[in-house]
């Protein structure tokens, strides 16, 4: 699949994509969760600075205080007689201190829409948004409290409307934080001042409330909000899974509820994490941005810690203070903001740890730790010829093993076996690893 490189919110400059050799690749890029593009797909601009937003708009705005970013391919700019434009994106940033969101119009321009203050095309310290590929946009308009809706047909944002959920039985959103959407065209608000997320139909109606009925309760928030709502059409891998995912005391606590209003899970973040903003994979892995760590936590669907990612600076794999976090699930493109800029990756794949073990005879047992799903390939290079005994086997994330039969007795004592690692993404066709698996004689 051709990709085409993303403006996003915070001014990555837009190319499309050159030729570039998988080998080259691979020579560049270390294995992580979350790796680069190739150079010649971005020409290299894979974070954004203040200079870069410059070029675009001059002096008509900075960043300051970046908060929510969403992605989607619209429908209105999708050819629907080839694929090739598939990856081509819309993705919004929230520049909270300007009261404004940052929007790419095309791959190759920028455009601004709203300002501070409060009623139409106003926003005061906006947080978190949501789109979809219509071009609805919901953004929480924290302190006007209020959801507002948007709606870009193409190119251009018009203002819609707002809604609190305000009536003589409830007293509406206070100070909104997080939204989301589900497959239905559902709204999903988080109302930590009231601990609670509010639903809201398409039209801006509220219709129901999580806790329900007092079934759990919500400490210090809920904060963090993201949805996994499995559906043929929105690209989900386990197309049988309805649920979200939110935190409370805090950021400190995380919780799985399938949308009917269930508790499925709950655990508790380690002592120096803090969940900000969370945006769900194809697998429905859910990734967190931690700003007080400067890190992205990585989670499997059922909340088991697959990886931290990143650390605190401005070289490869570091952020400053990471907010919003962004995913387009069909190709693996991620969009992560921070305090002066955001940054572009591709999901990648990272094994922590590899053990091969012979059980009896030609029975032999692949013990894996790989923090994406994967496509894993076991060999033997014996001069210009490959001897292949596993050959792009699908792996979970985890720990896993793979139990195989060495039918062509490739694996002998001190033989210098490779094993390979590759995403599933589109992704793969540029990024892969080899690693070297001991054979004890």
């Amino acid at each position: 699949m051709k990709h085409s490189f993303i403006a996003v919110f915070v001014c990555l400059a837009t190319t499309g994509l050159l030729a570039e050799s998988k080998a080259s690749s691979e020579a560049a890029s270390e294995a992580a969760s979350l790796v680069f593009p190739p150079y010649l797909h971005s020409y290299g601009i894979r974070k954004a600075s203040p200079a870069k937003l410059f070029l675009f708009f001059g002096t008509k705005t900075a960043f300051d205080g970046p908060e929510g970013v969403a992605t989607v391919k619209m429908k209105s700019r999708d050819d629907p007689s080839t694929d090739k434009d598939d990856d081509e994106v819309v993705v919004y940033g929230v520049n909270s201190g300007r009261g404004e969101l940052i929007y790419n119009t095309s791959m190759w321009s920028l455009a601004l829409y709203g300002s501070k203050g409060s009623g139409v095309d106003r926003f005061l310290n906006p947080k978190g948004i949501a789109i979809d590929p219509d071009g609805n946009v919901y953004v929480a308009d924290c302190g006007n409290d209020r959801i507002v809706h948007l709606f870009n047909p193409g190119k251009t944002v018009h203002w819609v409307n707002s809604f609190t959920g305000a009536s003589a039985a409830d007293p509406g959103l206070k100070a909104p934080e997080q939204v989301a959407l589900d497959n239905a065209g559902k709204i999903y608000v988080t109302d930590p001042v009231h601990g609670r997320i509010v639903v809201f139909t398409a039209s801006g109606e509220a219709c129901r409330t999580f806790p329900e009925h007092a079934e759990f309760t919500f400490e210090n928030g809920p904060g963090m909000l993201a949805i996994a709502d499995g559906a043929v059409d929105r690209w989900d891998y386990f197309l049988n899974e309805h649920v979200l995912y939110c935190a409370d005391r805090n950021g400190t606590r995380l919780w799985k509820i399938d949308l009917s209003g269930r508790v499925l899970k709950q655990i508790s973040l380690a002592a120096d994490e803090k969940a900000g903003y969370a945006a769900v994979d194809f697998y429905h892995n859910l990734w967190i941005t931690d700003r007080e760590k400067h890190c992205v936590l990585k989670f499997d669907k059922d909340l088991g810690l697959l990886d931290v990612f990143g650390s605190y600076g401005t070289g490869k794999n570091q952020f400053i203070e990471p907010r919003g976090i962004a995913i387009w699930k069909r190709y693996g493109q991620v969009f992560i903001a921070e305090k002066k800029g955001a940054q572009y990756f591709w999901i990648g794949t990272d094994l922590k740890s590899r053990d091969l073990v012979k059980k009896e005879n030609k029975l032999y047992s692949l013990a894996l730790n790989l923090t994406e799903y994967s496509f894993i390939s076991f060999f033997k290079l014996n001069g210009r010829d490959t001897s292949w005994v596993i050959s792009r086997r699908f792996v979970n994330p985890g720990e896993t093993s793979i139990d195989f039969f060495d039918a062509k007795n490739i694996i002998g004592p001190g033989a210098a076996m490779m094993l390979k690692a590759e995403p599933t993404y589109s992704s793969y066709l540029y990024n892969s690893w080899v690693y070297p698996v001991s054979v004890d004689k």
